[in-house]
């Protein structure tokens, strides 16, 4: 009867233990989701404007002959992506999990900032 106490209790504590890394799995995972979505927009951008000449005026021009499925351009807090266009540049970005906004590479606010 002691061992099957004490095996609850090393459960128990080890459980706690793992609780905080479970909980930043699932942040984690969604930040990497937006970074990976911003790249692969990125592209679809830039084919975009090799094949038309100019930047999509919307994300939903990109669909379906550069991207193939519209998932809705959702960022870590399921929110939509900001898309602008200022002429021939344009700004991606939308906030990740902890509410940070994250720019897209392509954009003209990572150029100038990097």
């Amino acid at each position: 009867m002691i061992e099957v106490i004490a095996v609850t209790i090393i459960i128990g504590v080890m459980a706690t233990m793992l609780m905080p890394a479970i909980d930043g799995a699932g942040s984690k995972a969604r930040n990497a989701k937006l970074k990976n979505d911003l790249a692969t927009l990125d592209q679809a951008i830039a084919t975009y404007k090799l094949e038309q000449g100019s930047i999509p005026s919307s994300l939903d021009n990109l669909v379906p002959d550069y991207i193939t499925k519209n998932k809705g351009f959702k960022d870590a807090k399921n929110e939509d992506l900001q898309y602008s266009v200022s002429g021939s540049n344009y700004t991606l970005t939308g906030s990740d999990a902890e509410g940070n906004t994250v720019t897209s590479n392509g954009s003209v606010a990572a150029e100038t900032q990097g």
